[in-house]
C-alpha cells in the first residue's frame, strides 16, 4: 500500500486526542490534570505539545491514560476513523479499518500468519471470532487476508 499520505499512529493520537477534548470541552490544563490524577505526570504545556505534533512519541501508559480520561476506547485514539492509509511501522501502511481489526485481535495484516496470529490469543476469544464455517472453508487454515469477524457481529 502507497503510504505517502498516511499518518502515523502520533499523529493520529494528537489529531484525535485534540478532537476528544475539543468535544468533551476540556482545556489542555483540565485534560493534564486528568492524567495527572490516573498517574500521568503531564502538564498543559505537554498536551499542547502533543496536540501541535511538537511531540515524537507517546508511550503504551500514556496512550492508556488518554484513552481512560477521554473516556474512549485505545484503538480510537491510535487509528483514524476514516478509511484511508495508515503507517502500522515506519516502513508499512494498511488500511485504517484492517489496521482497527488487527489491533482489535480480529484479523492479520496483508501476508500476515493466521495460524501464528491467532494461536497468540485466548481460546476465548478466538471462538468469538472465529466460525466453524470458515475453518472448513479456508481447508483448516486461516489465510492471512480473509476476514476472521463473525458475520452475525
Amino acid at each position: 500500500m502507497e503510504h505517502e499520505e498516511a499518518p502515523s499512529p502520533v499523529e493520529v493520537i494528537a489529531r484525535r486526542v485534540k478532537e476528544v477534548r475539543g468535544r468533551k470541552g476540556l482545556t489542555a490544563q483540565q485534560l493534564a490534570d486528568r492524567l495527572r490524577d490516573a498517574g500521568v505526570p503531564w502538564d498543559r504545556a505537554t498536551v499542547t505539545k502533543l496536540e501541535t505534533n511538537r511531540r515524537q512519541n507517546v508511550s503504551v501508559v500514556e496512550l492508556l491514560a488518554l484513552a481512560r480520561v477521554l473516556d474512549v476506547a485505545p484503538v480510537h485514539l491510535l487509528v483514524p476513523l476514516y478509511e484511508g492509509p495508515y503507517m502500522v511501522t515506519p516502513v508499512e501502511a494498511a488500511a485504517a479499518d484492517r489496521a482497527r481489526a488487527w489491533i482489535r485481535g480480529e484479523r492479520t495484516l496483508k501476508g500476515g500468519d493466521a495460524q501464528i496470529y491467532f494461536s497468540e490469543a485466548p481460546l476465548n476469544e478466538i471462538q468469538q471470532v472465529v466460525t466453524p464455517s470458515r475453518i472448513e472453508s479456508s481447508a483448516r487454515v486461516f489465510p492471512p487476508d480473509v476476514s476472521t469477524r463473525r458475520d452475525d457481529q
